[in-house]
């Protein structure tokens, strides 16, 4: 359904995904942190990547002009929850973990 929503849905839908994607993380038992040390860590965790994917996939279908119902609200927890479970699951298999060389241990 394309229709055109209002700026505040479209902040609200954003801040929805970004706290539905870290819960559902966290349900999934996603670290919240990378292990340390950061600078080198290919960890996955609830506060990145999960939330950047999130709102990236739904910036994405708000650029398509593709809204669904509830003004978005229900596209917002949808692409959150398969954000979570990508991250979760499907993560390190499109993207693999690189060679670091002499940085591994």
């Amino acid at each position: 359904m394309i229709t055109n929503i209002i700026e505040s849905h479209i902040l609200l839908n954003y801040l929805l995904t970004i706290v539905i994607s870290i819960i559902m993380a966290l349900i999934l038992k996603l670290p919240l942190l990378p292990e340390k040390p950061r600078r080198f860590s290919w960890t996955n965790g609830a506060l990145f990547p999960t939330p950047i994917i999130a709102i990236g996939i739904l910036a994405i279908m708000y650029s398509t002009k593709f809204y669904w119902i509830y003004d978005g609200f229900v596209l917002a927890i949808v692409i959150a929850i398969s954000a979570a479970l990508f991250v979760k699951y499907l993560f390190d298999y499109v993207f693999p973990k690189p060679n670091l060389g002499e940085y591994s241990e």
